[in-house]
């Protein structure tokens, strides 16, 4: 069985946009994602099989080591399939290779400009949980400059599950997407959709191959409306999201993305 993310639209949010009130209808929470944590969890001929990732995946040497992922039920915050959720990266940093995530970390769009990316192997020769979000991939998004979109090293993903944790839907939280036609970038730090059948957890976790060596945590807020979790990453400054390609950027912009026709 194939889960293929769907192509999300996108709207620009601006570099700035302050936290806003929260309206008494709605519920949120607000949970701290481990930089060790894997998008969802998979067992080789058992649970999400056909989504194997990183360390031991497809009968290849080693030992899966992501930890689990951070889960949110959705039945604690009154969401239900069909109805709208909202997810907003908030702070934090991580690091995919051991350091101190203050001095040399990443947000929630990963290693902006990694070779390692999308369908690439990591250096496990295992592919990535982005493997998996086919329309996702810089090359699906930009003929032209494939290379400055995707999902990255180390950006937050996540999955729809049922109580279990088979998978029902994929989706990112760090996609990098065009902007123009010549190479700008939009920085995605909130996505919003409608819950889809037999989902009843959102699951976050990383885009890696071996993640024992994973450093920091990222904080996400899960809502019912769009007027809790709005906001822009202001921990972490922009430029710090921009690792290999910065002097390529035409446009450095925050995006929220939706999926159908709600709005973010």
């Amino acid at each position: 069985m194939q889960f293929a993310s769907k192509k999300l639209a996108t709207i620009f949010f601006g570099l700035m946009v302050a936290l806003t009130t929260a309206s008494a209808e709605a519920s949120f929470q607000i949970v701290n994602v481990d930089a060790k944590s894997g998008p969802w969890a998979w067992v080789d001929g058992g649970l999400n099989s056909e989504l194997q990732y990183g360390l031991g995946a497809n009968g290849s040497d080693g030992i899966p080591d992501y930890a689990d992922p951070a889960r949110v039920k959705l039945s604690d915050l009154g969401i239900s399939p069909g109805d709208s959720i909202y997810l907003t990266f908030l702070d934090g940093l991580t690091s995919a290779f051991g350091d101190d995530p203050l001095v040399n970390g990443v947000n929630n769009n990963g290693y902006v400009g990694s070779v390692f990316k999308d369908a690439e192997l990591g250096s496990s020769d295992q592919v990535f949980p982005s493997f998996y979000l086919p329309d996702e991939y810089g090359s699906a998004q930009s003929a032209s400059f494939p290379e400055l979109y995707g999902n990255f090293l180390q950006a937050l993903l996540g999955s729809l599950t049922d109580d279990q944790g088979s998978v029902v839907e994929l989706f990112s939280l760090g996609t990098i997407v065009p902007t123009d036609d010549s190479g700008g970038q939009g920085f995605v730090f909130g996505i919003n959709f409608l819950v889809p059948e037999n989902a009843t957890y959102v699951q976050f976790g990383f885009n890696d191959d071996i993640f024992a060596d994973n450093t920091g945590s990222l904080n996400v807020c899960v809502s019912s409306a769009d007027d809790q979790c709005v906001g822009t990453p202001a921990a972490v400054p922009v430029p710090g999201a921009i690792w290999l390609f910065s002097t390529a950027v035409a446009g450095v912009l925050g995006f929220c993305r939706k999926r159908k026709n709600l709005s973010c």
